[in-house]
């Protein structure tokens, strides 16, 4: 009990500590509105001496003691130093600066004692870039320094989310949600602030497709060249799509509109593959008219744009874990836009028509019947089959529900459609056995960048268990929570997986705030079977593959659904 009354002591402390520095920063009001930086023409050299400054800026923000411990208001001295930084035009006087802006700071005390990063750490920091070869003796001599004697006490910028898993929550950062359009000095802040928080805070970085050291070099004239605020908007967006994670989102300042997403048709679209987008559903059937398309029909332009290609002119702007996920959040805004109609080309099972379609504000729409509701939580079907829609499913109706499950032979547990309990709710009616479910990765502040295993999660076995056979319908619209729930439900029981790979990005999410009010998001902590098996980006891969086709959709038949019942009354 002590033990715990001193904790919470000591952080209260700190964060006394923080308020004092927070007052020291608050006062620093200098660029409140706008960096007045201006940059010159964006050479090679240029870009190289951006990107290697993004590369100390965030190093010196998670490990300088007197800057990690929230001395300074590090966004405004990156701009009060840019303008003399931005005339230099060579490695050596670059390096020279950057040595003497580092001891400005003040000396760190070299008699703390450093705990090292774990042997067995799952990441450890990444700290390529600082090598001899690229820097000169002393700025490599400064920074390292830096390393050795780092903060290892509590953060001003970042601290664990105490509600859950411990993924790092993104401290007193200012989102300037009073510019609409940042100006340059506060677009590079942006990029800065995401590509290093990422850097040191995000568990999948070695599942990228391309090396985050060359992220930071690409994006930097991207966000200084964007020209207005929907140019801005779509650059953050092409930045965090690098992370490769359907846990990203961007969320634009609710004052700016500038995605074109305001209006909406009155149907779901969806790809069966690249070359096939097909109208699943009319979540506003009252707004159909006899000339719009039908259920399977395959829209092939859109405005007179092949389809095919206007999904490759989005690809850079989508982060998404995997192809099909990308494809199921194109799919979702592809219809979308600002005008009041447009205009499609589709297949109909007989011939090619063209037809304008009417669009909606988001908000006259109907979106709570965007996915099929089945009408219910669960019912036995035919056969004595259970079915299990865990999209509708509360914990209120487990104890009924599994009461009927009893006099069934077998069960589906739908997920397709996303999953309303929380995890382990499930088990204790599912578990016959003490089972671990999945083991989690988690990030240190003590060294930034390492990630290292948590104890694994386990199930507890549960008193009156269903231990019949069970099959899981899977698509790419189980994401996060719905994932691991069919990770809970795997640990379970005698299951099978069936449908398609889920989306591929598991783990709670850390907010970030960036210039604009823009704020963005990415998965926190990793999450693996406890054999070590990644989700994150393969997703679940069911143990039988079954999509949906056109022909079954223009029938109005659920493939997969028959497929498993033909499982189930097969053996």
């Amino acid at each position: 009990m002590k033990k715990i009354i001193s904790s919470i002591v000591g952080i209260l402390l700190c964060f006394s500590g923080f308020g004092q520095h927070s007052t020291k920063i608050l006062s620093d009001t200098t660029f409140d509105h706008g960096s007045n930086i201006v940059f010159p023409t964006l050479t090679s050299q240029l870009i190289d001496n951006l990107d290697l400054l993004g590369h100390v800026w965030g190093f010196l923000k998670y490990h300088h003691p007197n800057i990690s411990q929230g001395h300074y208001n590090w966004d405004y001295e990156l701009f009060r130093m840019l303008p003399e930084y931005l005339q230099i035009t060579d490695n050596q006087k670059r390096d020279t600066y950057l040595v003497k802006w580092i001891q400005q700071y003040g000396k760190i005390r070299t008699n703390n004692v450093i705990i090292p990063v774990d042997s067995d750490a799952f990441l450890k920091p990444d700290l390529t870039w600082i090598n001899q070869e690229r820097l000169s003796p002393k700025l490599y001599k400064s920074l390292m320094n830096v390393y050795q004697h780092r903060n290892q006490s509590i953060q001003f910028y970042v601290a664990y989310n105490f509600y859950g898993a411990k993924n790092a929550k993104f401290l007193h950062e200012n989102a300037y949600s009073n510019m609409s359009y940042p100006d340059a000095g506060f677009r590079l802040l942006a990029v800065y602030r995401y590509w290093n928080m990422v850097q040191y805070y995000f568990p999948y970085k070695y599942l990228m497709e391309m090396d985050w050291n060359d992220v930071l070099k690409e994006v930097i004239p991207i966000m200084l060249n964007a020209s207005d605020a929907k140019e801005y908007f779509f650059a953050i967006k092409r930045m965090v799509a690098k992370c490769n994670d359907s846990h990203g989102f961007v969320f634009q300042n609710k004052n700016v509109n500038v995605s074109n997403h305001i209006k909406d048709v009155p149907f779901r679209v969806r790809f069966l593959n690249k070359d096939t987008l097909v109208v699943l559903r009319y979540f506003n059937p009252e707004k159909f008219v006899d000339s719009y398309p039908q259920i399977g029909d395959i829209i092939t332009q859109i405005d007179g744009r092949p389809v095919s290609e206007i999904v490759d002119s989005l690809v850079p702007y989508y982060a998404a874990s995997n192809y099909n996920t990308l494809l199921r959040d194109i799919a979702y805004n592809i219809m979308r836009g600002d005008k009041d109609n447009v205009t499609i080309t589709f297949i109909t099972s007989k011939k090619s028509s063209t037809s304008t379609i009417q669009r909606y504000p988001t908000t006259d729409l109907n979106y709570d019947n965007y996915f099929d509701d089945k009408g219910t939580n669960y019912q036995v079907l035919t056969d004595s089959v259970g079915y299990v829609y865990m999209r509708n499913l509360t914990k209120e109706y487990l104890t009924v529900l599994f009461d009927t499950l009893r006099h069934t032979k077998a069960a589906i547990f739908d997920a397709r459609d996303g999953n309303s309990l929380g995890a382990f709710e499930l088990s204790q009616y599912l578990a016959d056995d003490v089972n671990p479910i999945f083991k989690v990765t988690e990030p240190s502040f003590k060294n930034p960048g390492e990630f290292i295993y948590s104890a694994p999660i386990y199930l507890k076995a549960g008193k009156e268990i269903y231990n019949k056979k069970i099959v899981v319908l899977i698509n790419e619209y189980v994401q996060s929570e719905g994932e691991t729930a069919v990770m809970e439900l795997l640990a379970c029981t005698n299951c099978c997986v069936m449908g398609s790979c889920s989306a591929g990005a598991n783990g709670n999410i850390s907010k970030l705030e960036l210039p604009g009010g823009i704020q963005t998001m990415f998965s926190g902590i990793g999450i693996y079977f406890p054999d070590g098996r990644n989700t994150q980006r393969i997703g679940i891969i069911p143990d039988i593959y079954v999509c949906p086709t056109v022909n079954g959709l223009r029938e109005g038949r659920d493939e997969v659904l028959e497929k498993a019942l033909e499982l189930l009354n097969n053996e």
